[in-house]
């Protein structure tokens, strides 16, 4: 698992870091028209820009998120569960790294079909240990089950 944080974790930054010294800001480069596109933004809240401001109120609770997931994830012995939180607590901290140091967190993904706000590589490891945390769940119940 602590191989998966630390791979999750440089992944984002790498990226972010290429975003913020390569990329002008607002700067967009088509990937698949009409579709989805590279942009530079940046976002002083969360998804939507909810709680834009509130710096230090995202950071206590993704920390908070963090040691909790921390904590439970040494108790658990499934290993996909592990895996899930892997992808989860490395997401979590790729994004207070980002306000710790800049203030605000950098987006890059923008999906241009629909409605929906620039995200980053942090916000998919999160989404990625989150469906993983749902599967070994599921799984686990179906095992429980057919021991019973």
């Amino acid at each position: 698992m602590y191989w998966i944080i630390i791979l999750t974790l440089s992944i984002d930054q790498l990226i972010k870091y290429l975003v913020r010294n390569f990329m002008d800001y607002g700067q967009s480069i088509p990937i698949i028209n009409g579709f989805f596109q590279l942009t530079s933004h940046r976002n002083a809240g969360a998804a939507w820009g909810i709680f834009s401001g509130q710096k230090l109120f995202l950071i206590c609770i993704a920390i908070i998120i963090i040691v909790i997931g921390l904590i439970y994830s040494r108790k658990v012995t499934d290993k996909l569960t592990r895996i899930a939180f892997g992808f989860f607590i490395g997401g979590a901290m790729g994004n207070v790294v980002d306000r710790l140091i800049f203030g605000e967190v950098t987006d890059m993904f923008e999906i241009t079909f629909i409605n929906y706000p620039i995200f980053n590589t942090a916000d998919i490891f999160l989404v990625i240990g989150v469906i993983l945390f749902f599967v070994s769940t599921i799984k686990e119940a179906k095992l429980e089950k057919n021991q019973s």
